[in-house]
């Protein structure tokens, strides 16, 4: 599955040592020019400054890289279908016209300005996605003033998925192994089990989890310790002369 893909990716990272700060640094900074940008040719340069830091810098393998990118193209999509086609009257820059429905240039250029900007941002996330472990990420939350109880959220919340996709895993096997998805029937009733199964085990598991806190003398505060990484000055050095460029285009191309 892709978030494993990403998990495992995130923790082999050639950049698992390096510091949160400068990977954020990285990550939010090109986010941030991308929704700062009116030109495509700057998104386009933002994709390929988090392809190259991902994929040369960190080692992540080019093809992961592709296919987690591609992962929201259908949410885009089908975005990009309500900025580009128009219903009723069709306007005077019209390029394209069939009954009530018409592509004009004006929503033409703000459907690709939309689909790169969200094709920048998206290749962004990944720079952090890619290389940083959701534990690192919780903690520098932490170290930053997030409150405690939210950090603690995510991070039930983060470890409880894996415990779910392993029930999944577990009650599709022996359903599969018992010809549960054989006909068209046997599949929706072997699915509608499978959801029954999941959210009673999701149930139990959150009660048992409740009493175990409650049995160690949970107060608020799950103290974790993380190890410390000093970030590098000359990496931040190097994030601000990228992202500063790419902003001072961005801004002088508006």
């Amino acid at each position: 599955m892709a978030h494993l893909a990403i998990d495992e990716a995130a923790w082999s990272s050639a950049w698992r040592s390096h510091a949160v700060s400068e990977k954020a640094a990285l990550a939010l900074g090109l986010l941030a020019v991308a929704m700062v940008a009116r030109d495509v040719r700057v998104d386009l340069a933002v994709v390929v400054v988090a392809f190259v830091a991902v994929t040369v810098g960190a080692r992540v393998a080019p093809g992961l890289v592709l296919r987690v990118w591609a992962l929201p193209a259908v949410f885009v999509v089908i975005g990009l279908v309500g900025v580009l086609v128009s219903i009723g009257p069709a306007p005077d820059d019209a390029l394209w016209q069939a009954g009530p429905f018409s592509i004009g240039r004006s929503s033409l250029d703000r459907a690709v300005l939309t689909g790169s900007r969200a094709a920048a941002g998206a290749a962004a996330v990944l720079v952090l996605a890619l290389t940083t472990p959701m534990t690192d990420v919780l903690g520098g939350l932490r170290r930053v003033g997030v409150p405690a109880f939210l950090v603690e959220i995510a991070g039930v919340v983060y470890r409880m998925i894996f415990t779910l996709l392993d029930s999944v895993g577990t009650i599709r096997e022996s359903q599969t192994a018992r010809l549960g998805y054989a006909t068209r029937r046997a599949a929706l009733a072997s699915t509608g089990t499978l959801l029954a199964g999941v959210l009673v085990r999701a149930w139990t598991r959150a009660q048992r989890l409740e009493a175990g806190l409650a049995g160690r003398g949970y107060t608020g505060d799950l103290i974790v310790t993380t190890p410390a990484r000093q970030a590098s000055w000359r990496s931040l050095c190097g994030v601000v002369l990228v992202v500063g460029a790419l902003m001072a285009w961005a801004v002088m191309s508006r």
